[in-house]
């Protein structure tokens, strides 16, 4: 009897590690999402940037960082240009406007 039992285990432990391995064989295929769109999609292109010259540098290490339309979710505002001091080893990218598969896309700038 209790060969008859050890027999029958013997059975489903080989019958589930068939299945775990046809699953294996199988190639399970896991598909990713594409990687979210950088930016907000925006109601259209912004204005033309308005006439921002810099003032004098207060300091040497001042990066100036020029004046930009920002989308606030319902409209662009003109950030005017200012001097800034940039965290170590990172550079300043200004905001980009661009037209992608018909839709104006804005991504806002920052250091980087």
């Amino acid at each position: 009897m209790i060969e008859h039992l050890h027999s029958g285990t013997t059975r489903v432990v080989a019958a589930l590690a068939v299945a775990c391995l046809t699953l294996v064989v199988s190639g399970c295929v896991i598909n990713e999402p594409d990687a979210p769109p950088r930016g907000v999609v925006v109601s259209g292109p912004p204005p033309a940037p308005l006439a921002d010259a810099p003032p004098a540098r207060p300091a040497a290490d001042a990066v100036w960082v020029g004046g930009y339309w920002h989308w606030t979710g319902m409209q662009y505002v003109w950030i005017p240009g200012h001097w800034d001091r940039p965290p170590p080893g990172r550079q300043w990218h200004k905001p980009t406007y661009s037209l992608q598969e018909g839709r104006y896309i804005y991504e806002s700038g920052g250091w980087k």
